[in-house]
């Protein structure tokens, strides 16, 4: 015969295994089941990474590019400026030629007109002694005609009134002698 209690105990034994075995199968379960959305999110995590990083990789490539293109252009401006600048060179030195060929110019000319000024000088002089000259020589010919004016052309010259003019015109006035 069978014991129900056996059975029972058995049963109950079993069962508390069952419940046992259930219950580790169901932290199992759970463990795993955590795990994997834990893997999950990791993975996604990842692929957002990825893509942060897929993203940074354009963008720094991009930038690279940029980089390059200012590189360039800072050659060619650099490249230009030294033109520039060499073309500047060679102005400022044609302006300090024309500089210093003004300069002596210049000074050619000061020294130009102070011979000019000089000359004048001599000139003035000159053209004032010959006015004094001329004034001198006026006087004496003023002399010269007003004595042959009143020069005695009588052979007896001998008049103790002076002397009488020869022509009519003079015979009103009175001889003067010409200071």
């Amino acid at each position: 015969m069978i014991d129900f209690s056996e059975i029972s105990a058995a049963l109950g034994t079993l069962s508390s295994v069952l419940a046992l075995f259930g219950g580790v199968g169901v932290w199992l379960y759970r463990k795993q089941n955590k795990r994997l959305k834990e893997s999950e999110a990791m993975l996604s995590e990842i692929n957002v990474e990825k893509a942060k990083l897929d993203f940074d990789k354009e963008r720094i490539n991009h930038l690279h590019q940029i980089i390059e293109n200012y590189n360039k252009t800072e050659i060619e401006h650099s490249q230009r400026i030294s033109d520039l600048n060499h073309a500047l060179n060679v102005k400022e030195d044609e302006c300090r030629d024309k500089t210093l060929q003004i300069r002596n110019l210049t000074e050619k000319l000061y020294t130009s007109e102070q011979e000019v000024n000089r000359v004048q000088d001599l000139l003035n002089d000159t053209k004032d002694e010959l006015l004094k000259r001329t004034e001198e020589r006026d006087e004496e010919r003023r002399k010269k005609e007003y004595y042959k004016r009143w020069r005695c052309e009588k052979s007896y010259c001998k008049d103790p009134d002076g002397r009488q003019p020869p022509n009519s015109k003079l015979a009103t006035e009175d001889y003067v002698h010409p200071e």
